[in-house]
């Protein structure tokens, strides 16, 4: 049997994937947490074969961060990142995190155990995109790469000026891509734009 590591902060999606996984009848969840920064210890406890390793888990551990760990020190385990949260940084950040295969929780159309089962035999499984999220008249899709950097900025609560300093760019600049996304999503308003941004989970502040 195939010894699983789940790492998912939401109790009930935890239960529910620890149920299918044990219904499988090919896997075993072998430890299952809630907080990322205790994944090492249970790969040192634990011979584990394939880890689901949520991004954001219990008290803002990344994702991330514990599975390049996991890649570095066990290279052999499979990893999955997993999230229901539709930022367009994560499906980069998993590949130089070193993960296996990406799903998203909730919008993926392809079943969890069918993931699992494509990454156990040695394929890389991942979305051909992020999810879409309305944001007003607009869709994130709709947004260019400046501008999705921009928004993830403001939602961090940068000004202007510490906004170009990080781009390296101008301040008009900034004000530029600011306003061209106002424009398309009909908001007066960036604080209107950023908390619309970070409720939608589009946009996860920190990461």
């Amino acid at each position: 049997m195939t010894k699983v590591l789940l790492v998912e902060d939401q109790k009930m999606a935890r239960e529910y994937m620890a149920g299918r996984i044990a219904d499988s009848g090919r896997y075993v969840i072998a430890a299952a947490l809630a907080n990322a920064a205790f994944a090492e210890m249970a790969c040192m406890r634990e011979k584990i074969d394939l880890v689901l390793m949520d991004i954001c888990t219990e008290h803002d551990e990344s994702g991330f961060t514990a599975a390049a760990q996991i890649r570095k020190h066990w290279p052999h385990i499979r990893i999955i990142m997993i999230t229901s949260m539709a930022d367009c940084s994560f499906l980069d950040k998993a590949r130089k995190a070193g993960a296996d295969s990406f799903w998203y929780k909730e919008l993926d159309q392809d079943d969890l155990l069918n993931v699992m089962d494509r990454t156990m035999r040695g394929e890389s499984v991942w979305p051909a995109g992020t999810p879409a999220v309305q944001l007003g008249n607009a869709v994130s899709c709709e947004f260019t790469e400046k501008e999705i950097e921009v928004l993830r900025y403001l939602a961090d609560a940068l000004s202007y000026a510490e906004i170009a300093d990080r781009m390296g760019v101008s301040v008009p600049a900034v004000r530029f891509h600011i306003s061209n996304m106002l424009q398309k999503t009909g908001y007066t308003s960036k604080n209107k734009l950023a908390i619309d941004a970070i409720n939608k989970r589009l946009i996860i502040p920190g990461f």
